[in-house]
C-alpha cells in the first residue's frame, strides 16, 4: 500500500507550543481594571448555554442535577448521565474524530467528605455546568460534528434520551465499530463483506507501521505524561500554596484589627490601616484563585483528558491497519486451501471419467464375447475345444483360461488418497476439539461428494467476500490515515490557541492580584507618613547596653 501522505499535505504534531508575539490585536488592562479576554478561541463564537442547575428526584429516592442547555430557538433538560452517553454515541458515530471530553465523575474522596451530598455541592454543580457547557460549545463549531442528528435532537427537548438511543442511527451501530465503514458505521446498507473481516488482537504489532503516526503517538504519550504527571500537580500545589497564604493575610488582618485598639491613640491608625492592606491582600489573593479555577484548572485538566482521547484515537487507527495486514494474511490463505481443494476436486473428476470410460470397454467386451457362444452348440463347442494348439503345453493353457483382472479394481484404491488430500488442506488452527469434530463429521457423512461441493462452493465464497473487503479496506484506510491526521492538526491548532489563551490569563490575573495588593498598601504607606513625633513621645528609647556590639562596631569603625 502507498503512502497515502506527503510532506505537503499534513505537518507532523510538534512537540513545543509557539505563542505569537504580535499584541496589537489585544488590549492589556490597565492597573486595577478588570481582566479581559484575549483572542478568544473558536468554541466562544458558540451561542449555546447552561443557563441553569437544578436539583430534583425521582421518586424521591434518587437525587440528580438537571442542566439547562439553551441554544438558539430550543431549550433543552439534559442529566450527567445523558452527556455521557452522549459522547459515547459521538465516538462510536465518528471513530476518526477527536470528540471533546466531558467532566470526569465524582471521586470517592468527594463522596467520603460530602457524605452523599458531593451531587449537590454547589462549588461541584459550578465546575461541572462550566465544563458540560464548553463540551457542548466545542461540538457546536465542530465543522462535522455540529450538524450530526444526534448532538441536534440532544439540543432539542422534544426528544428524551431514551427515544434518541432507540432510533436510528444509534440502533444500527455494530457491536465493533471496526466491522463498519469508518464514514459511516451506522450505514444500514454497508455490504457484506465487512462482517467477514478479521477481529484485530490488542497486542499484536503492525507488520508495516505507519512513521508519521508512530512519531504522533510518541508525541501524545509524552504530552499526556507531561500534562497529567507534571502540569496538574504543580497547578494544584501552587493553587494550594496561594489558597494558604490568602488565608495567613487573612488571619494578620484579623490579628492587627485586635490589637489597634490597645496602641496609642495617634498610632492605632496606623494598625488599622495595616490591617486592611493584609485583609485587601487575602480579598484580591481569593479572587484570584477563584478565577484560576475556570480559567487555568480546568483547561489543564480538559486537556489532560484530551491526552487520553488522542491515545485511543491513534489505538483505534493501529487496530484498523492490523485488521488490514490480517485481512491481507487470511485471502492469501483462503487462496492457497482453494487452490488444493481445486486440484483435488480436478483429480476427482479425472478418475471418476476413467472409471466411467474403463467400466463401458469392459461391457462391451463382455458382450462381443457373448455373442458368439450363444450361436454355437455343444457339440461345436466341444470341436472347437479338440481344435485347440497340440503343441500348448498344460501349463500354458491353464495360464490362457485364467481370468483378466478388472480395469475397476485399480481407481478404487484411489479414493483413500482422495479422501487424505482432503484431510490435509482442512485448517488445523482448532487445536484437539477441531480435529475430533473434523473426523466425526467424515465419519458421520452419508455423501463425501456433495459436501466436498459444498465445502468447495463455501471457500469460493469467502474469497471473493475477502478480496472485496481487501479492496475496499485499502480505502478506509486512506480515509482513516487522512481524517486523523486531519483532527490531530485541528487539535493541534486548538492547543495552542487555548494555552496562548492560558498563558496571558495566568500572566493577567497576577497582575490584577498584584495591581489591587500594591494599592492598599500604599494606603498603608501614606498613613505612615502622616504619623508626626508626637506619636512617639513617652515611648521607651531603645538602646544597647555600653558592652554591646554596638560598641564594638563603633571602635571597629574608629579604627
Amino acid at each position: 500500500m502507498t503512502d497515502p501522505w506527503s510532506e505537503a499535505e499534513a505537518e507532523p504534531l510538534k512537540a513545543t507550543l509557539s505563542f505569537e508575539h504580535n499584541e496589537s490585536e489585544q488590549h492589556r488592562p490597565t492597573s486595577g481594571s478588570s481582566i479581559e479576554p484575549v483572542s478568544a478561541p473558536d468554541y466562544e463564537a458558540s451561542e449555546i448555554r447552561i443557563v441553569d442547575a437544578a436539583v430534583a428526584s425521582e421518586l424521591a429516592k434518587s437525587v440528580y442535577v438537571i442542566y439547562v442547555i439553551v441554544s438558539p430557538g430550543l431549550e433543552a433538560k439534559r442529566r450527567y448521565s445523558e452527556f455521557e452517553a452522549l459522547r459515547d454515541a459521538l465516538v462510536q458515530l465518528h471513530p476518526t474524530l477527536i470528540i471533546p471530553p466531558i467532566p470526569s465523575k465524582h471521586s470517592l474522596s468527594d463522596y467520603a467528605m460530602k457524605q452523599g451530598r458531593a451531587k449537590v455541592d454547589p462549588a461541584i454543580m459550578t465546575k461541572r455546568t462550566r465544563m458540560l457547557e464548553r463540551f457542548l460549545r466545542r461540538i457546536d463549531t465542530h465543522p462535522v460534528l455540529r450538524h450530526d442528528i444526534v448532538f441536534r435532537r440532544f439540543l432539542d427537548s422534544r426528544y428524551t434520551w431514551h427515544e434518541i438511543k432507540n432510533t436510528a442511527p444509534l440502533t444500527m451501530l455494530p457491536k465493533n465499530n471496526l466491522a463498519a465503514p469508518p464514514q459511516q458505521p451506522a450505514n444500514p446498507d454497508a455490504p457484506g463483506f465487512y462482517l467477514v473481516l478479521p477481529t484485530p488482537s490488542t497486542t499484536a504489532k503492525l507488520q508495516t507501521p505507519h512513521t508519521r503516526f508512530q512519531d504522533s503517538e510518541a508525541f501524545t504519550n509524552r504530552f499526556e505524561s507531561h500534562m497529567a504527571h507534571s502540569m496538574e500537580p504543580v497547578n494544584r500545589r501552587l493553587v494550594r500554596r496561594w489558597q494558604d497564604i490568602g488565608h495567613d493575610f487573612a488571619e494578620l488582618g484579623t490579628l492587627l484589627h485586635a490589637q489597634a485598639p490597645s496602641e496609642a491613640e495617634a498610632l492605632a491608625p496606623l494598625v488599622d490601616k495595616v490591617a486592611e492592606a493584609a485583609e485587601k491582600t487575602s480579598e484580591s489573593i481569593n479572587e484570584m484563585t477563584q478565577a484560576w479555577e475556570s480559567q487555568i484548572t480546568e483547561p489543564l485538566n480538559e486537556y489532560t483528558q484530551y491526552g487520553t482521547i488522542l491515545q485511543k484515537i491513534i489505538k483505534w487507527r493501529h487496530l484498523k491497519q492490523q485488521q488490514l495486514e490480517t485481512t491481507q494474511d487470511s485471502l492469501e490463505q483462503k487462496r492457497q486451501q482453494l487452490k488444493a481443494m481445486e486440484r483435488v476436486e480436478a483429480e476427482a473428476a479425472r478418475l471418476q471419467q476413467a472409471l466411467e470410460t474403463g467400466g463401458a470397454s469392459l461391457m462391451a467386451s463382455q458382450t462381443e464375447a457373448q455373442q458368439p457362444s450363444q450361436r454355437v452348440s455343444v457339440y461345436g463347442r466341444a470341436a472347437e475345444m479338440e481344435e485347440e494348439d497340440p503343441w500348448a503345453t498344460p501349463s500354458t493353457k491353464a495360464k490362457d483360461r485364467m481370468p483378466e483382472p478388472e480395469v475397476a479394481s485399480a481407481p478404487s484404491s484411489t479414493m483413500p488418497i482422495e479422501a487424505a488430500t482432503l484431510a490435509s488442506i482442512k485448517p488445523t488452527s482448532r487445536g484437539i476439539l477441531g480435529s475430533l469434530s473434523d473426523t466425526l463429521a467424515s465419519v458421520m457423512d452419508r455423501d463425501p461428494d456433495r459436501t466436498r461441493q459444498a465445502n468447495l462452493a463455501r471457500l469460493r465464497a469467502e474469497v471473493v467476500l475477502l478480496q472485496d473487503g481487501l479492496t475496499q479496506s485499502l480505502k478506509d484506510m486512506e480515509y482513516v490515515n487522512s481524517s486523523i491526521q486531519a483532527s490531530l492538526d485541528r487539535f493541534q491548532r486548538l492547543k495552542v490557541a487555548d494555552f496562548r489563551k492560558l498563558m496571558l490569563d495566568m500572566a493577567y490575573m497576577q497582575r490584577e492580584h498584584c495591581a489591587k495588593s500594591l494599592e492598599a498598601w500604599r494606603q498603608a504607606r501614606d498613613q505612615v507618613k502622616h504619623i508626626g513625633a508626637e506619636a512617639w513621645e513617652g515611648m521607651p528609647d531603645a538602646h544597647l547596653p555600653s558592652k554591646g556590639r554596638g560598641s564594638t562596631i563603633r571602635r571597629s569603625g574608629d579604627a
